[in-house]
């Protein structure tokens, strides 16, 4: 009988570890630090998932929409 208790219970453990764990992997992939990493550059923008992903991208930059100036299409002009 008490065997089959210490069965259940280490199964439990191991299901909880298990469980905390894919949450803890879950949130680390939803939410990713950034990483500063001057050997690219200001033009990359790096972030780590699950602390040992490192992904990065080139970004661009862009003007602001209040520099730009309009420039009329032709269906602008038909209007």
């Amino acid at each position: 009988m008490t065997a089959s208790w210490r069965n259940r219970k280490a199964f439990l453990v191991i299901a909880s570890v298990l469980a905390c764990t894919a949450v803890a992997v879950s949130v680390s992939l939803a939410y990713p630090t950034p990483v500063p990493s001057p050997e690219l550059g200001a033009d990359w923008q790096c972030r780590r998932s699950v602390g040992i992903v490192t992904t990065c991208h080139r970004v661009s930059h862009v003007a602001p929409a209040s520099h730009r100036r309009l420039v009329p299409t032709a269906s602008m002009l038909q209007a």
